[in-house]
Formats: structure tokens, C-alpha cells, sequence
């Protein structure tokens, strides 16, 4: 490998999934707007109800908002031999390394739901989910792919 970092990537959401998610975040930002600029009056009781009501909304539409804009990819860092399931929104992410031993292989499966997973292996037999597929042939061209990337070998398996 001549990087130091391989990046596992499977590209933006679909379309229809980020405009949701830009409709749930500007409504959620017109609420916090409502809610906190343009409410400068003293709050009576029943007004804290419908505050408490519009922050759940809030909470809410950010929620819905996070779910349809998510981003994951995998990060293996094969000098120090680490890898990490790297969650994003945008340019903000998250995750966390952890240690793997050499990797053996990349497999495909196909599981109880009939959709065909791609994974990758280590020698201690520790399984790296990385791809869905409803389509076998699909799967097994980005397996082969996959391997022939990381150089290790590839098996498939029904």
C-alpha cells in the first residue's frame, strides 16, 4: 500500500434523501429562530407548554434531519494497523480507531433477507461489514474490486 490511509467511501446520498434533509434542518432552524429571537416577551405558564411542545418538534426534526443526511465510510490505516467506522454530517464526523491484525480476505454472503454483503476479514476471523447489495453480481464485482485494491484475496460464498 503506498497510502497511509485507505478510505472505503460509498459517495453522497441520494438525492431525494438530501432534500428531505435540508427541509428538516431549515424547519428546525426556522423553529429555534421563533422560539428564541422572536419571543422576547415574559413566558406564562401555558406559553411554557407550547415552548415544550415546539422544542420536542425541534428535537424532532433534527433527529429525521441527522437520519437522512448521515454519511458512513471506513478508514483502515495499515501501517499502524487500525481501522475506523467514520460517521458524517457535512464536514463534521465521528469515529473512533481501533486495532486489527493483517487482513485476510474480502468475502461476499448472502444472508437470511436474500441480500448479498460484502466483508472484509482479518486473520483472527473478525468480519468488517462493508457493503449491502440486493444484486449478487453487484456485490461480487465491488468484492473483486475491493481486493484487488487492498491486495488480498477474494472469496465468494452463497
Amino acid at each position: 500500500m503506498d497510502k497511509k490511509i485507505v478510505v472505503i467511501s460509498f459517495g453522497k446520498r441520494f438525492l431525494l434523501s438530501r432534500i428531505l434533509a435540508a427541509l428538516f434542518y431549515a424547519t428546525a432552524i426556522f423553529l429555534i429562530y421563533n422560539y428564541f429571537v422572536l419571543h422576547k416577551k415574559f413566558v406564562r405558564i401555558h406559553e411554557y407548554i407550547e415552548m415544550r411542545n415546539g422544542f420536542y418538534s425541534i428535537f424532532i426534526l433534527l433527529f429525521f434531519a441527522v437520519r437522512f443526511s448521515l454519511n458512513v465510510s471506513f478508514h483502515f490505516n495499515f501501517e499502524e494497523m487500525k481501522y475506523r467506522k467514520f460517521y458524517y454530517v457535512g464536514p463534521i464526523g465521528y469515529g473512533t480507531w481501533k486495532e486489527f491484525k493483517k487482513l485476510d480476505r474480502v468475502s461476499t454472503f448472502l444472508n437470511s433477507r436474500n441480500e448479498c454483503e460484502v466483508n472484509i476479514w482479518d486473520i483472527r476471523n473478525n468480519r468488517f461489514e462493508i457493503a449491502i447489495f440486493d444484486e449478487v453480481d453487484h456485490a461480487v464485482l465491488y468484492g473483486r474490486d475491493l481486493a484487488e485494491t487492498l491486495k488480498i484475496k477474494f472469496l465468494e460464498r452463497k
